[in-house]
């Protein structure tokens, strides 16, 4: 017989590195398939222990509190806009009760008021007295808050009138505020 024939394969560097490569392949072909097993019976019992109709129920109810809030805030904002309009318009709005308190606290004994109208930055002062001299008098404290610019900017005298039954005078007055 012949000696120089081997039957047991040599064992080179490439052959032992594709012996180490194929055990790994075969390794991962088995490990892989049973570790997507074990994460997919995970989520399987993840799932059936939490109920999912409970966690839609949740997710409704929340959404639905969500939504009256929104109507809350709408709500809100819709009063504070309202408030912040009425605020300007009050900031803005000629105090009539102020300017006509400051006219009539100039009036002094012997004149008395006999007619008030208001326009919108007008005012119309219609007075009786038995003296001319209340009369100046009164109108000349409106004179000094005319130049003071307090409460009237302008006045005028509309008209001046002797009632002979009555025997008094009557003065007619337009301010402006």
């Amino acid at each position: 017989m012949n000696n120089n024939i081997n039957l047991i394969l040599p064992k080179d560097k490439e052959f032992v590195e594709r012996q180490k490569k194929g055990k790994a392949l075969n390794t991962i072909a088995i490990v892989f398939p049973i570790l997507i097993g074990i994460i997919s019976l995970a989520v399987f019992l993840i799932t059936q222990a939490i109920n999912p109709t409970a966690i839609r129920r949740q997710q409704d109810e929340t959404i639905n509190e969500i939504a009256k809030l929104q109507d809350k805030k709408i709500k809100f904002f819709i009063v504070k806009d309202r408030l912040g309009n009425i605020d300007s318009i009050l900031k803005n709005r000629i105090n009539f009760a102020e300017n006509i308190n400051n006219l009539l606290s100039k009036t002094i004994s012997g004149v008395s008021l006999v007619n008030l109208d208001i326009d919108n930055k007008q005012v119309v002062l219609t007075l009786s007295s038995l003296s001319l001299k209340s009369l100046d008098e009164f109108i000349n404290s409106l004179i000094v808050m005319v130049e003071k610019k307090d409460t009237i900017r302008s006045l005028r005298l509309d008209s001046l009138t002797f009632n002979e039954k009555e025997n008094e005078y009557l003065i007619s007055l337009s301010s402006s505020l």
